[in-house]
């Protein structure tokens, strides 16, 4: 088992355990079970995908891209959850972010991840992301939207990132290979 697989889930572990601690200092933490089962599925899921990832392909560039692309997604699940991203968690205006989520989810199966073609979804993804805001702004929600702005523009870069990252591994290769055992 490689270090950063290790350290990956180390930091699962610990992301699930930091709140049960601070529920024990403050009251400013208030998580019921229902919110640690959340948690845990979220961030497993996460590592599982981040896993799955890695195994697609040994190249360095891609599973940064992927891996980016799959803590994306968890930060935008994470924040609409907890405090919303287009004012509160109730807002329905946070359902919008579900066609981000629903594009890289059936976009990378239905491209099957090749490489170039995960460039092109990335980019997608970045426009849908920023057209969010746009639409918050054509349908008058009424909310503050500079940080939705903010966070979009946020997510924007870091799918952007991830769409150079593929670039660069589908310039090395033509499709994802396989990792063998002893490189995964």
């Amino acid at each position: 088992m490689s270090w950063f697989r290790v350290l990956g889930w180390g930091l699962v572990v610990a992301l699930l355990i930091t709140p049960a601690i601070a529920m024990r200092f403050t009251d400013e933490v208030q998580w019921t079970a229902f919110d640690f089962v959340v948690a845990a599925v979220l961030l497993g899921g996460s590592g599982l995908l981040i896993e799955v990832g890695a195994k697609l392909s040994t190249n360095t560039a891609f599973r940064v891209g992927m891996t980016i692309a799959v803590i994306n997604c968890l930060l935008i699940i994470w924040l609409n959850l907890a405090v919303g991203i287009i004012g509160n968690e109730d807002n329905p205006a946070n359902f919008m972010y579900l066609s981000v989520l629903g594009l890289v989810a059936v976009g990378t199966v239905f491209l099957r991840a090749k490489t170039n073609a995960m460039s092109w979804l990335m980019i997608a993804t970045a426009i849908t992301q920023l057209s969010i805001s746009i639409a918050a702004v054509l349908l008058k929600l009424p909310t503050d939207l500079q940080p939705a702005f903010f966070l979009n523009s946020a997510f924007a870069i870091l799918w952007l990132i991830a769409a150079g990252l593929f670039k660069v591994a589908g310039g090395r290769y033509d499709e994802v290979k396989p990792a063998t055992q002893n490189e995964a």
